[in-house]
């Protein structure tokens, strides 16, 4: 059920005017950072704004269906929609007695702030843009896990199980993530210092037997956990997939899954709207930014 309910939902949208006649303006120099407060069981979105000096927002709140859900978790980038402003799709700006974060959201609103002034547009129309990057945050950054450096990180797959490198925590595909496996030590952007336990030229994160010792990593662990780093021979301190005096094999042929970050990032845009307050046609309302983790 979309239950999500906010006092913004329960204010009274009504349009003010001066009593001389005249067109108010104002300046809209919020921080354009958006923040968000709905989701995909909600009834609504709210993306929003807010300063306290002065104490004033920007919302824009529409339906949470599947179309708009999309925005927020797009299946393409860049991902394009548009909403038309209605009695169902509203931009407001206020002000208030105090600081505005106390009303905006809030099941229970605070009882020390007040809307002094609310202007509801009529018309125009709402544009946004989403898109997103997948990191597999292994301590590589993408543009250096373009193998064949051609410009295209989809055709690069080390281990050759359909999942890119830049996307691949475990690029070699032997249980130990890449990050584990230090592929940049020092952390510089340059991975010829790359780990390389057994000096065959190979670094340990592209490498399928760390230590040389003819098993493939995957198959030195000995308690069958898909964890490499708790498995020891008799009395050594070295974990066994870098021992090459370990030389017991323990087949074990799951890989483990695959976990990925998408960082999204949605621009907002409010074009041919009649706010009487604000005096453009064009407003870049903002970006809101989040992101997702992604388990293939």
């Amino acid at each position: 059920m979309r239950g999500f309910s906010v006092f913004l939902l329960f204010s009274l949208f009504t349009l003010l005017s001066c009593n001389d006649g005249d067109i108010i303006t104002v300046s809209l120099d919020f921080d354009k950072n958006l923040d968000l407060c709905g989701n995909t069981e909600s009834d609504n979105y709210v993306i929003y704004d807010i300063k306290t000096d002065p104490n004033e927002s920007l919302t824009l709140l529409f339906p949470s269906n599947s179309n708009t859900d999309r925005i927020f978790n797009p299946e393409e980038s860049p991902y394009s929609y548009e909403l038309s402003i209605s009695s169902t799709v509203r931009f407001n700006y206020r002000t208030y007695d105090n600081d505005p974060a106390g009303l905006i959201c809030q099941e229970i609103p605070s009882s020390e702030v007040s809307i002094i002034e609310d202007y509801l547009a009529s018309g125009g129309k709402v544009v946004t843009q989403s898109t997103f990057t997948d990191d597999d945050q292994d301590g590589i950054p993408s543009e250096n896990e373009d193998l064949n450096g051609n410009g295209n990180l989809e055709d690069d797959d080390s281990d050759g199980d359909s999942i890119p490198n830049y996307k691949d925590f475990d690029d070699d595909g032997d249980n130990v993530s890449t990050r584990l496996e230090k592929p940049d030590p020092n952390s510089d952007g340059n991975l010829d210092d790359s780990q390389d336990t057994d000096n065959d030229g190979i670094p340990d994160y592209l490498d399928t037997d760390d230590d040389n010792d003819g098993l493939i990593t995957r198959h030195e662990d000995e308690n069958l956990n898909g964890n490499l780093q708790d498995d020891f021979a008799d009395g050594s301190v070295i974990a066994r997939y870098l021992d090459n005096n370990a030389t017991e094999s323990f087949v074990y042929e799951v890989i483990n899954s695959n976990v990925f970050t998408r960082t999204i990032l949605v621009e907002f845009s409010i074009i041919n709207t009649n706010l009487e307050i604000i005096n453009t046609d064009f407003i870049d309302l903002g970006i809101f930014t989040s992101s997702l983790t992604i388990e293939d």
